[in-house]
Protein backbone atom coordinates (compact mmCIF):
# COMPACT_ATOMS: atom_id res chain seq x y z
CA UNK A 1 0.00 0.00 0.00
CA UNK A 2 1.27 3.48 -0.85
CA UNK A 3 0.25 6.95 0.38
CA UNK A 4 -2.58 7.21 -2.16
CA UNK A 5 -3.96 3.82 -1.12
CA UNK A 6 -3.83 4.80 2.55
CA UNK A 7 -5.64 8.06 1.81
CA UNK A 8 -8.30 6.21 -0.18
CA UNK A 9 -8.79 3.82 2.73
CA UNK A 10 -9.24 6.75 5.10
CA UNK A 11 -11.96 8.19 2.89
CA UNK A 12 -13.79 4.88 3.31
CA UNK A 13 -13.75 5.64 7.04
CA UNK A 14 -15.43 8.98 6.49
CA UNK A 15 -12.67 11.53 5.83
CA UNK A 16 -12.83 13.86 2.86
CA UNK A 17 -10.19 13.30 0.19
CA UNK A 18 -8.19 16.39 1.16
CA UNK A 19 -8.40 15.59 4.88
CA UNK A 20 -7.21 12.04 4.24
CA UNK A 21 -4.23 13.22 2.18
CA UNK A 22 -3.40 15.88 4.76
CA UNK A 23 -3.50 13.34 7.59
CA UNK A 24 -1.19 10.97 5.72
CA UNK A 25 1.19 13.87 5.03
CA UNK A 26 1.24 14.94 8.68
CA UNK A 27 2.00 11.41 9.79
CA UNK A 28 5.06 11.54 7.54
CA UNK A 29 6.23 15.05 8.44
CA UNK A 30 5.39 15.21 12.13
CA UNK A 31 4.81 18.94 12.77
CA UNK A 32 4.16 21.14 9.76
CA UNK A 33 2.58 24.33 8.49
CA UNK A 34 -0.05 24.43 5.77
CA UNK A 35 2.60 25.27 3.21
CA UNK A 36 4.76 22.34 4.25
CA UNK A 37 1.78 19.99 4.08
CA UNK A 38 1.00 21.21 0.56
CA UNK A 39 4.60 20.53 -0.51
CA UNK A 40 4.48 16.83 0.40
CA UNK A 41 0.87 16.07 -0.51
CA UNK A 42 -1.42 16.57 -3.47
CA UNK A 43 -3.48 19.05 -1.47
CA UNK A 44 -3.48 22.69 -2.66
CA UNK A 45 -2.39 25.03 0.12
CA UNK A 46 -5.74 26.81 -0.01
CA UNK A 47 -7.46 23.48 0.74
CA UNK A 48 -5.16 22.48 3.60
CA UNK A 49 -6.92 24.86 5.98
CA UNK A 50 -10.33 23.28 5.46
CA UNK A 51 -8.79 19.83 5.71
CA UNK A 52 -7.06 20.64 9.00
CA UNK A 53 -10.29 22.13 10.38
CA UNK A 54 -11.99 18.81 9.60
CA UNK A 55 -9.20 16.80 11.18
CA UNK A 56 -9.15 19.02 14.28
CA UNK A 57 -12.92 18.64 14.72
CA UNK A 58 -12.48 14.85 14.60
CA UNK A 59 -9.67 14.97 17.14
CA UNK A 60 -7.12 13.63 14.66
CA UNK A 61 -4.65 16.52 14.85
CA UNK A 62 -3.35 19.03 17.37
CA UNK A 63 -3.06 22.70 16.36
CA UNK A 64 -0.42 25.19 17.53
CA UNK A 65 -1.44 28.79 17.01
CA UNK A 66 1.24 31.05 15.65
CA UNK A 67 2.53 32.54 12.47
CA UNK A 68 2.35 30.24 10.70
CA UNK A 69 -0.12 27.90 12.39
CA UNK A 70 1.40 24.46 12.77
CA UNK A 71 -0.27 21.07 12.85
CA UNK A 72 0.60 17.67 14.32
CA UNK A 73 -1.21 14.38 13.75
CA UNK A 74 -2.22 12.33 16.78
CA UNK A 75 -0.55 8.90 17.14
CA UNK A 76 -1.73 6.21 14.76
CA UNK A 77 -3.30 4.02 17.46
CA UNK A 78 -5.28 6.97 18.80
CA UNK A 79 -6.45 7.88 15.29
CA UNK A 80 -7.48 4.29 14.62
CA UNK A 81 -9.62 4.18 17.75
CA UNK A 82 -11.23 7.53 16.99
CA UNK A 83 -12.15 6.59 13.43
CA UNK A 84 -13.37 3.12 14.39
CA UNK A 85 -15.58 4.57 17.13
CA UNK A 86 -16.94 7.20 14.74
CA UNK A 87 -17.65 4.60 12.05
CA UNK A 88 -19.30 2.27 14.55
CA UNK A 89 -21.48 5.06 15.93
CA UNK A 90 -22.53 6.23 12.47
CA UNK A 91 -23.28 2.67 11.39
CA UNK A 92 -25.36 1.99 14.49
CA UNK A 93 -27.35 5.17 13.95
CA UNK A 94 -28.00 4.32 10.31
CA UNK A 95 -29.21 0.81 11.06
CA UNK A 96 -31.31 2.00 13.99
CA UNK A 97 -33.05 4.33 11.56
CA UNK A 98 -33.50 1.53 9.04
CA UNK A 99 -35.16 -0.59 11.73
CA UNK A 100 -37.51 2.30 12.44
CA UNK A 101 -38.55 2.93 8.83
CA UNK A 102 -38.57 -0.65 7.59
CA UNK A 103 -41.96 -1.57 6.20
CA UNK A 104 -43.54 1.86 6.72
CA UNK A 105 -44.74 2.01 3.13
CA UNK A 106 -44.95 -1.71 2.37
CA UNK A 107 -48.01 -2.67 0.27
CA UNK A 108 -50.74 -4.39 2.23
CA UNK A 109 -51.45 -7.00 -0.45
CA UNK A 110 -49.76 -10.39 -0.22
CA UNK A 111 -47.50 -10.77 -3.27
CA UNK A 112 -45.99 -13.92 -4.70
CA UNK A 113 -42.33 -12.90 -4.53
CA UNK A 114 -39.41 -14.87 -5.95
CA UNK A 115 -35.99 -13.36 -5.28
CA UNK A 116 -32.54 -14.01 -6.71
CA UNK A 117 -29.11 -13.85 -5.08
CA UNK A 118 -25.75 -13.91 -6.89
CA UNK A 119 -22.35 -14.99 -5.57
CA UNK A 120 -21.37 -17.77 -3.19
CA UNK A 121 -20.86 -15.55 -0.16
CA UNK A 122 -24.18 -13.82 -0.72
CA UNK A 123 -25.99 -17.13 -1.18
CA UNK A 124 -24.42 -18.44 2.03
CA UNK A 125 -25.51 -15.29 3.88
CA UNK A 126 -29.07 -15.71 2.62
CA UNK A 127 -29.11 -19.37 3.70
CA UNK A 128 -27.87 -18.54 7.20
CA UNK A 129 -30.52 -15.83 7.50
CA UNK A 130 -33.33 -18.16 6.44
CA UNK A 131 -32.11 -20.94 8.73
CA UNK A 132 -31.96 -18.50 11.64
CA UNK A 133 -35.70 -17.87 11.21
CA UNK A 134 -36.59 -21.57 11.29
CA UNK A 135 -39.06 -22.65 13.95
CA UNK A 136 -39.73 -26.34 13.23
CA UNK A 137 -37.76 -28.01 10.43
CA UNK A 138 -34.84 -27.41 8.09
CA UNK A 139 -33.76 -29.54 5.16
CA UNK A 140 -30.42 -28.68 3.60
CA UNK A 141 -29.19 -30.61 0.58
CA UNK A 142 -25.99 -30.50 -1.45
CA UNK A 143 -23.49 -32.90 -2.97
CA UNK A 144 -20.64 -30.36 -2.92
CA UNK A 145 -18.66 -30.55 0.34
CA UNK A 146 -17.45 -26.95 -0.02
CA UNK A 147 -21.06 -25.75 0.15
CA UNK A 148 -21.55 -27.16 3.64
CA UNK A 149 -19.02 -25.29 5.72
CA UNK A 150 -18.37 -22.08 7.61
CA UNK A 151 -21.39 -19.96 8.42
CA UNK A 152 -23.84 -22.35 6.76
CA UNK A 153 -22.75 -25.28 8.88
CA UNK A 154 -22.75 -23.10 12.00
CA UNK A 155 -26.29 -21.92 11.23
CA UNK A 156 -27.55 -25.48 10.81
CA UNK A 157 -25.92 -26.59 14.06
CA UNK A 158 -27.29 -23.51 15.82
CA UNK A 159 -30.81 -24.28 14.62
CA UNK A 160 -30.51 -27.88 15.78
CA UNK A 161 -29.30 -26.70 19.19
CA UNK A 162 -32.38 -24.49 19.38
CA UNK A 163 -34.64 -27.50 18.95
CA UNK A 164 -35.28 -27.25 15.21
CA UNK A 165 -35.28 -30.56 13.34
CA UNK A 166 -32.35 -30.29 10.90
CA UNK A 167 -31.66 -32.83 8.16
CA UNK A 168 -28.77 -32.76 5.68
CA UNK A 169 -29.44 -34.69 2.47
CA UNK A 170 -26.63 -35.55 0.08
CA UNK A 171 -25.44 -38.01 -2.52
CA UNK A 172 -21.87 -37.34 -1.37
CA UNK A 173 -20.51 -39.41 1.51
CA UNK A 174 -18.17 -36.62 2.63
CA UNK A 175 -21.08 -34.23 3.07
CA UNK A 176 -23.03 -36.77 5.09
CA UNK A 177 -20.01 -37.54 7.24
CA UNK A 178 -19.44 -33.85 7.93
CA UNK A 179 -23.08 -33.46 8.91
CA UNK A 180 -22.96 -36.40 11.30
CA UNK A 181 -19.72 -35.13 12.85
CA UNK A 182 -21.49 -31.83 13.49
CA UNK A 183 -24.30 -33.67 15.26
CA UNK A 184 -26.84 -33.33 12.45
CA UNK A 185 -29.09 -35.96 10.89
CA UNK A 186 -27.93 -37.02 7.41
CA UNK A 187 -29.67 -38.98 4.65
CA UNK A 188 -28.41 -40.46 1.38
CA UNK A 189 -30.29 -39.15 -1.67
CA UNK A 190 -28.11 -40.55 -4.45
CA UNK A 191 -31.01 -42.12 -6.32
CA UNK A 192 -33.45 -39.29 -5.66
CA UNK A 193 -31.40 -36.36 -6.93
CA UNK A 194 -28.20 -37.09 -8.86
CA UNK A 195 -28.31 -33.54 -10.22
CA UNK A 196 -27.93 -32.14 -6.73
CA UNK A 197 -24.18 -31.70 -7.18
CA UNK A 198 -24.79 -28.45 -9.06
CA UNK A 199 -25.76 -26.46 -5.95
CA UNK A 200 -27.78 -26.30 -2.77
CA UNK A 201 -31.38 -26.88 -1.75
CA UNK A 202 -32.88 -25.39 1.39
CA UNK A 203 -36.32 -26.00 2.83
CA UNK A 204 -37.43 -24.18 5.99
CA UNK A 205 -40.70 -24.88 7.83
CA UNK A 206 -42.51 -25.97 4.68
CA UNK A 207 -43.02 -22.47 3.28
CA UNK A 208 -39.51 -21.18 2.53
CA UNK A 209 -37.29 -22.57 -0.21
CA UNK A 210 -33.94 -21.74 -1.79
CA UNK A 211 -32.36 -23.44 -4.79
CA UNK A 212 -28.88 -22.64 -6.08
CA UNK A 213 -26.70 -23.69 -9.01
CA UNK A 214 -23.02 -23.38 -9.74
CA UNK A 215 -21.54 -22.50 -13.16
CA UNK A 216 -21.11 -25.28 -15.70
CA UNK A 217 -19.49 -25.48 -19.10
CA UNK A 218 -22.90 -24.74 -20.57
CA UNK A 219 -23.27 -21.61 -18.41
CA UNK A 220 -19.76 -20.07 -18.31
CA UNK A 221 -20.99 -16.54 -17.61
CA UNK A 222 -22.93 -17.40 -14.46
CA UNK A 223 -21.47 -16.15 -11.16
CA UNK A 224 -19.73 -18.61 -8.85
CA UNK A 225 -23.16 -19.49 -7.43
CA UNK A 226 -26.65 -18.24 -8.18
CA UNK A 227 -29.82 -18.87 -6.20
CA UNK A 228 -33.51 -18.09 -6.26
CA UNK A 229 -35.60 -18.20 -3.13
CA UNK A 230 -39.09 -17.53 -1.91
CA UNK A 231 -40.51 -17.15 1.57
CA UNK A 232 -44.08 -17.61 2.74
CA UNK A 233 -45.60 -17.70 -0.74
CA UNK A 234 -47.84 -20.17 -2.55
CA UNK A 235 -44.99 -20.91 -4.92
CA UNK A 236 -42.71 -21.71 -1.99
CA UNK A 237 -45.24 -24.06 -0.43
CA UNK A 238 -45.79 -25.97 -3.67
CA UNK A 239 -42.06 -26.29 -4.33
CA UNK A 240 -41.47 -27.26 -0.71
CA UNK A 241 -43.87 -30.18 -1.13
CA UNK A 242 -41.95 -31.36 -4.20
CA UNK A 243 -38.62 -31.06 -2.39
CA UNK A 244 -39.90 -32.92 0.64
CA UNK A 245 -41.18 -35.76 -1.54
CA UNK A 246 -37.85 -36.03 -3.34
CA UNK A 247 -35.51 -35.84 -0.38
CA UNK A 248 -37.34 -36.94 2.74
CA UNK A 249 -38.27 -40.55 3.31
CA UNK A 250 -41.70 -41.08 4.84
Amino acid sequence: MNDADAADALTELGLSAYAARTFVGLQKIGVASAGEVAQVTEVPRSQVYGATDELEELGLIDVQDGSPTRYRAVPVDEARDLLYDRLRSTTDEAFDHLETVRGQHAPSDDREAIWTTEGRENVAARITSLVADAERQVLFATSVPALLNGDVADALVGAANDGVGVTVASADAAVREAAVEAGLSAVDVEDAAPELSVGRVLLVDGDTVLLSVQPTEEMPTVADESAFWSEGTGFARVLAAVIRQAFVSE
